[in-house]
């Protein structure tokens, strides 16, 4: 097979490559979009299939749009920037569709994607790594299929205009003192990244810079970065090898925190913690699951990876007894807190896995079950402490069509059905979609 070739798109799958074929292979191509002719180049060949990038667009499709993005296809942040909205929206249902296409009884209950009005500069929180030459460091993203490399994000469509100044003042800062950006493959250079938090709803912003040491310049940095920063800190990581972790956290300037609100809840958000990275679609997730809440009624609910509390505040203000579990402790005390912040009723809060969790917690007759997990889905034992609870209402929060049709099964296997699936575009301009289920089990079999 030439590593020249032109070939017609069938579809986009779930990692937001286009899929085409070639004789025995399957291609997946980058930059393509359903329905074109293009002319694509070999980037890599397996048994059964290979992948490649589009050297010309032949027979373009119309959803094409200029992505606005100069390092769009180079960076490793966006897959479908250069695919109009409606359309995205319609791909991702079809991740759905696919992922849980053995089940008919569930896909009909698949509704359509709930989008945003302005799916751009919607992130509330960016890391952007340092790469470059040692004596002009850029501030970015990492290049599509290559970690160690880094392209600017100086043109970034999904961080606000604020955040990106942000960037261009600390790549000046850098530069002009001379501090180096951390090498991984040498294991040399001092600084390595910088987290920018913004709060979409209170306007207060976060900066985080990491470095594998101090340096007696990291306290101009409040000065550099003026009052476009509410709170600035230095992230020391002097971790050379293996996964990068903080050792200590120092405080620059600010009160180390800020404040984000989600439909008149307000939250603290710390460097470190969990919190929904699109604020507007995270209030519409969250208040539909509210509606649905409503309509169940439920005197007691448990709140399983409960993260800061969002889902268990959102349950606890009407009044109902909410028993919330989440496996780490620093996040159950900022939900403590938070909770206090927002005067809300008494929540039962347990620092544990899930699958850790004791039985009394299944014990207490609870009418509704939220499950958030992360990507990786539920642990096994998760799944039997949860089943054998036997709500009659499972609300499940899933982030991965992939796991969520793993962990499906299980659940229609022990009598419930799906009610309802919602999908959430979370993540505009990536192939990632959220989907909110409502799993409910037939009064006859409900305990």
């Amino acid at each position: 097979m030439n590593n020249e070739l032109e070939v017609t798109i069938e579809k986009t799958v779930f990692e937001g490559r286009a899929l085409a074929r070639h004789e025995r292979y399957v291609i997946f191509v980058d930059g393509a979009l359903p329905g074109e002719r293009v002319r694509v180049a070999l980037t890599g060949r397996k048994r059964n299939y290979a992948f490649a990038r589009v050297l010309e667009v032949l027979e373009a499709s119309p959803h094409r749009c200029a992505p606005g993005c100069g390092v769009f296809g180079a960076c490793g942040g966006c897959s479908l920037l250069n695919m109009d909205y409606p359309t995205q929206l319609a791909q991702k249902r079809g991740f759905l569709l696919e992922a849980l296409h053995a089940w008919p009884e569930v896909t009909a209950q698949i509704g359509d994607v709930l989008g945003m009005a302005d799916p751009y500069f919607f992130r509330n929180k960016m890391v952007y790594s340092f790469g470059g030459p040692v004596d002009a460091p850029v501030l970015g993203m990492h290049r599509r299929g290559d970690f160690h490399a880094v392209v600017t994000a100086a043109e970034c469509r999904l961080q606000s205009p604020q955040a990106q100044e942000l960037v261009r003042r600390l790549v000046e800062f850098c530069r002009a003192r001379n501090l180096t950006p951390f090498d991984e493959r040498r294991k040399v250079g001092l600084v390595r990244d910088v987290t920018v938090r913004e709060g979409k709803r209170t306007g207060q912003r976060m900066v985080m810079l990491t470095a594998t040491t101090a340096h007696p310049a990291f306290a101009e940095l409040p000065a550099v970065l003026g009052d476009l920063a509410t709170t600035v800190l230095l992230g020391i990581s002097p971790t050379l090898h293996n996964s990068a972790r903080l050792e200590r956290v120092e405080l620059l300037s600010g009160p180390g925190t800020i404040e984000e609100q989600l439909n008149g809840l307000t939250f603290e958000v710390g460097p470190t913690t969990f919190f929904q990275t699109n604020t507007l679609q995270a209030e519409q997730m969250f208040a539909l699951l509210a509606q649905w809440a409503d309509e169940v009624q439920p005197r007691v609910a448990l709140d399983l990876y409960a993260g800061t509390g969002p889902i268990a505040f959102h349950l606890a203000r009407a009044g109902r007894r909410v028993i919330a579990v989440e496996t780490h402790p620093a996040s159950v005390e900022a939900a403590r807190r938070n909770q206090q912040r927002n005067s809300l009723p008494e929540i039962e809060w347990l620092a544990a896995d899930v699958e850790k969790a004791p039985e009394a917690v299944f014990a207490n007759a609870p009418d509704l079950i939220v499950i958030d997990p992360p990507r990786t889905g539920l642990h096994p034992k998760a799944t039997e402490k949860i089943v054998a609870a036997g709500a009659p209402h499972i609300f499940y929060v899933s982030c991965n069509p992939a796991t969520l049709a793993r962990d499906l099964p299980l659940f229609l296997a022990a009598g419930y059905g799906v009610t309802r699936l919602q999908p959430v575009d979370m993540f505009p301009h990536s192939f990632h979609v959220e989907a909110l289920v409502w799993l409910k089990k037939p009064a006859k079999l409900a305990s």
